[in-house]
């Protein structure tokens, strides 16, 4: 009879002891106008800049739009053949809180004001888009399990292209989907020294040093 060979699974990984400190927990909050250096999330939130409840979390995305220049006899990708055209930004949520903030928001091209019924706000939209259409940033604030301060990301010169869809349902809850694309402000064009940069930023929590972080085998 054969012989088996015993075959053990290795359990290779990244998995190291700081791995639960490095996990970006939950939904997060979302915000309108968030100051970094400034707001917090509680004086952010205590001065209304928070958005509301949210469901099914947040989604942010930044993605380059990259163009290989096409060479005669360059098959394969060579470094340096790319050029980046420009880059798509935005931060993808669900409001439920049904505002007439987030109703404004959600329609992209809209205005909010009392209106001729009493007891009532009127949103109404327009076909023209405003400087004012466009919100300074729109900021995602998120845990990170091991760190004192929140991660935050930011989008900037916010704008929602999808305009307002609300759906009602039994034993559910309405919300307003918004995908807030950034903008560029045309100013960074008056000079051709300015570097064009995405509308976003990240603020991660400086990471320390720390002898538990690295991984044992192998050659660097």
């Amino acid at each position: 009879m054969p012989t088996v060979s015993v075959r053990r699974v290795k359990p290779y990984s990244g998995y190291n002891a700081e791995t639960p400190d490095k996990l970006l927990l939950d939904a997060g909050a979302i915000f309108k106008n968030f100051t970094v250096g400034t707001d917090t999330y509680a004086t952010a939130k205590a001065a209304g800049k928070c958005l509301g409840a949210t469901q099914g979390g947040s989604e942010f995305s930044a993605v380059p739009s990259i163009r290989r220049m096409e060479i005669d006899g360059v098959h394969t990708r060579a470094k340096g053949d790319t050029l980046i055209d420009g880059w798509d930004v935005s931060l993808k949520t669900k409001l439920v809180e049904i505002t007439a903030e987030n109703l404004k928001l959600a329609l992209g091209v809209g205005d909010s004001a009392a209106g001729s019924v009493t007891g009532y706000t009127e949103i109404t939209g327009r076909d023209t888009i405003k400087n004012t259409d466009y919100v300074s940033n729109i900021t995602y604030i998120g845990n990170l399990l091991g760190e004192d301060e929140p991660i935050i990301i930011q989008v900037f010169n916010a704008f929602h292209e999808g305009g307002l869809t609300i759906t009602a349902a039994d034993k559910n809850n309405a919300g307003v989907e918004c995908q807030f694309y950034g903008y560029n402000d045309p100013s960074i064009y008056d000079s051709v020294s300015n570097e064009i940069t995405p509308p976003f930023k990240i603020y991660r929590p400086t990471e320390t040093a720390s002898s538990g972080s690295g991984s044992s085998g192998g050659n660097s």
